[in-house]
């Protein structure tokens, strides 16, 4: 069975490849600190029998030195397997978490669209954590009693066979018990997962838009929300506790049974001289040393159900194959030039079309301007070009080829995007300037701000471009994030550009100062530019107003504004047509060829 196909803790094992010689060893030392503990006390019996009843303080002293050495190499054991394990452990957590944020990183726009970030958060963090806290304390635990438990039995019936099976008359109860509480403890764990995930999830959602919850007064509803999840989560992991209630010390009474039961049967074979004090006082410290485990591992338990439920949360989302990846055989794409075609293109997010037969072309270094009302498709057709998604039905190629047949990193390294809203990292300004070329250089970085006339911020800012900037750019203004996000594209260099509304929700004069940024960045680039501001689409060598997933009019800027139609419509909504100069617009109406179906 492949580890894609394995669900819960055994999934783990794929992380111990190269350590299987260091796990055998430490089984090896697991099984030397369990000899020292049960064969110790065969050197227990031997004091008391032949040291102290017979009075023999050779003997004594010698049966005492050797319990000492065996002691201390038992300790000795058990220090170096609990270091042992933590390594181990810590490996397999740091692997896991490495992995699962890979595989994230490697699933679609279209995965994150249908999940909530706290869920994806839960099992990035609390889940991995549940999944450490029963590799770093329950991992000792569990293969130290493992060993310890089959060793201190064949110890016990080598002391007395009889004694042993009067102790091992309880185990079948004790196996029953434990099965039980194995299924019961898998839902109730996996149940609490889901509760936690649920939790954080609310918390994620409230965080992310205290700014919407506190301007409508949402207060009060929002923290009701989280009320009622958290007493669910509250309810949960009760009823998790119930169980543990009634397996504990289920575990001690059995235990007690058992020592009771060999008690008046050693009292028996002791008083008929077929039984010594020593033997009968081992047995019953080996007793305890059967039951210790049963116990120990009782108390891990929940641990390992917790684990075991995190890992079937991580395991749904390390099994979700990516739907935008490389195929078989996908080869470099190399330097491109940026022409760009869309054949016959029709996407769907769900079961209905969103985009309809949609046919573009955009020569090397043309400009297009997408415009129609919200919801109409503009965004989805970037995201195709962009290949964040793959079409239903058509093609999507650059420079003639197909883009499913391409390395997607390859591709991506040459593609800019600027969005309305864009997303700053924590760090400085240069960090964010350099995110997509980190190994830009800080003259490259300087001159790619002053190019596009981020001077004024960068003055009146501590620090200039070593400003410290919170995540998300809180604390700068929608245009100067804006700028900053334009100078990551530009140091990019990008052979294609995409930009999405990127001048909406600015004002004027932050705008002019955009605008001559944005006449910097689309020089000499293949550009798609989706826009709500006139101004902005002027740059365009044709204009494709695109509505309800059909493009419904095509043409220069010039001749959209003076026929009827829907785009005439647009302009009157937004901007005058007297704002597009039809002469610089028409100048390059023949470096764009938009063929297609009205």
């Amino acid at each position: 069975m492949s580890h894609r196909q394995r669900t819960g803790l055994t999934r783990l094992g794929r992380y111990l490849r190269g350590r299987w010689g260091f796990v055998t060893w430490l089984v090896l030392v697991a099984t030397g600190s369990a000899a020292a503990q049960s064969g110790g006390w065969l050197l227990v019996r031997a004091a008391i029998d032949d040291g102290i009843g017979k009075g023999d303080r050779g003997t004594l002293t010698t049966v005492v030195a050797v319990y000492l050495v065996v002691n201390l190499g038992g300790w000795l054991c058990q220090l170096m397997l609990i270091r042992g394990l933590a390594s181990v452990g810590q490996g397999i957590v740091l692997g896991l978490r490495r992995d699962l944020f890979d595989h994230l990183t490697s699933l679609s726009l279209r995965y994150f669209s249908e999940q909530r970030a706290g869920w994806i958060i839960a099992r990035v963090t609390s889940d991995v954590d549940a999944i450490s806290d029963a590799l770093s304390q329950g991992l000792p635990t569990l293969v130290s009693n493992v060993v310890l438990l089959p060793t201190t039995i064949v110890v016990l019936f080598v002391v007395d066979w009889r004694l042993g099976l009067v102790a091992m008359v309880i185990l079948p109860p004790t196996l029953i018990l434990s099965r039980w509480f194995q299924r019961m403890s898998a839902v109730a764990q996996l149940d609490v997962r889901n509760r936690i995930a649920s939790v954080t999830a609310q918390v994620a959602e409230s965080v992310s838009g205290m700014a919407i919850v506190q301007a409508f007064n949402r207060e009060r509803q929002f923290q009701a929300q989280f009320d009622e999840l958290n007493a669910e989560n509250r309810t949960s992991n009760v009823w998790a506790q119930k169980l543990f209630s009634v397996f504990f010390p289920s575990i001690e009474l059995l235990g007690a049974i058992s020592t009771c039961a060999v008690l008046v049967v050693g009292a028996h074979l002791l008083g008929s001289g077929e039984l010594t004090i020593g033997t009968l006082i081992t047995a019953i410290y080996l007793l305890q040393l059967v039951f210790q485990p049963l116990q120990e591992l009782s108390d891990v338990y929940g641990q390992l159900q917790a684990a075991a439920a995190a890992m079937v949360k991580i395991t749904s989302v390390l099994d979700t194959e990516p739907d935008i990846g490389d195929r078989p055989g996908a080869r470099p794409i190399g330097p491109i030039e940026g022409a760009i075609d869309l054949d016959a293109v029709s996407f769907a997010y769900g079961q209905t079309d969103v985009l309809h037969d949609i046919e573009i072309h955009v020569p090397p270094g043309g400009c297009i301007a997408l415009v129609g009302q919200t919801g109409g498709g503009k965004s989805t057709l970037a995201k195709l070009i962009a290949r964040f998604y793959d079409p239903r039905a058509g093609v999507v190629r650059v420079d003639g080829t197909d883009l499913r047949e391409v390395e997607l990193n390859g591709y991506r390294r040459q593609l800019g995007v600027v969005l309305q809203d864009p997303f700053l990292f924590s760090g400085t300004i240069a960090d964010n300037i350099r995110f997509a070329r980190p190994e830009a250089t800080d003259e490259e970085v300087r001159d790619t701000a002053a190019a596009i006339g981020l001077d004024r911020l960068l003055r009146r800012l501590h620090g200039g471009l070593g400003h410290e900037v919170r995540e998300g750019g809180a604390g700068l203004s929608a245009g100067e994030r804006q700028l900053i996000s334009i100078a990551r594209a530009l140091l990019a260099n990008p052979r294609i550009l995409i930009l999405d509304e990127a001048t909406s929700n600015i004002d004027r004069p932050t705008e002019v100062v955009i605008e001559r940024a944005l006449d910097r960045l689309l020089h000499g680039r293949s550009s798609v530019i989706i826009a709500h501001r006139l101004a902005t689409v002027r740059r365009a060598d044709a204009v494709l107003v695109v509505e309800r997933g059909r493009i419904v009019q095509r043409g220069t800027p010039a001749e959209l504004a003076a026929a009827e139609g829907p785009f005439q419509q647009l302009a009157g909504a937004l901007e005058t047509p007297a704002d597009l100069p039809a002469a610089d617009a028409g100048a390059r109406r023949s470096a764009v060829s938009a063929r297609g179906r009205r």
